[in-house]
């Protein structure tokens, strides 16, 4: 009879082993955000084994040029972004892998905030519009959810994938560099006259979107 017990509670100790959660947290970067020039390492920590709270920062680091010819005179500018991003994240896992979170399809509530600076160099022919070198300085605050599915190989390395709606709002203060432009207004219509033919990428605007994005990383 003893023995017959210790069998089973034996067994029990390896069953609930094997259905124990492999992993506890996991360090992830996101190699799409690189072409935005949003560098992000971030960490997911496991609540339960269906549940789990993640934090992405991240740096911005990014530079353009554009340039127009009209006639023999040449319309141009160079553009640097510079901030930092963090993204805090709330996930439950609607249908995780037999081991837990961080394996399976999940739902996601996320925050956004994002704080940037684009540094505006009119590099082109000055006549007749002067120096229209201009600081912009953005700050973007935006919320969303995401659905999602983390795959995590039994080595501990893993690969995610997740789209799903944002909303965010934007507020920006703008300088121009020169004296001789009076006010934001005054060189705003200056700006697009000049650069009427190019298009200024990258720039963050108010209002809803789709956030999507693969992860890779790996668990521990």
């Amino acid at each position: 009879m003893k023995k017959l017990f210790l069998t089973l509670a034996l067994g029990a100790v390896g069953l609930g082993g094997m259905f124990a959660q492999q992993y506890k947290g996991v360090v992830k970067t996101n190699p799409l955000g690189y072409f935005a020039g949003q560098y992000m390492i971030g960490y997911e920590h496991m609540l339960t084994d269906r549940m789990s709270v993640q934090l992405m920062p991240g740096l911005v680091s990014q530079s353009s040029s554009q340039s127009w010819n009209y006639g023999t005179e040449v319309y141009s500018y160079e553009q640097k972004k510079s901030g930092f991003i963090v993204i805090p994240e709330f996930r439950y896992y609607v249908s995780p892998d037999r081991t837990g979170a961080p394996h399976g399809l999940y739902v996601a509530a996320l925050a956004r905030v994002l704080m940037l600076t684009y540094d505006l160099e009119d590099t082109g022919d000055l006549f007749p519009y002067g120096d229209l070198s201009r600081e912009d300085k953005r700050t973007v605050f935006g919320g969303g959810a995401v659905l999602g599915y983390q795959y995590a190989t039994s080595g501990g390395f893993t690969l995610e994938a997740f789209a799903g709606p944002q909303f965010k709002s934007v507020s920006f203060d703008r300088t121009y560099d020169s004296a001789a432009i009076p006010t934001t207004e005054a060189g705003d219509a200056l700006f697009e006259e000049k650069f009427a033919d190019i298009s200024l990428s990258g720039v963050d605007n108010s209002g809803a979107g789709l956030r999507f994005g693969v992860n890779i990383g790996y668990a521990f």
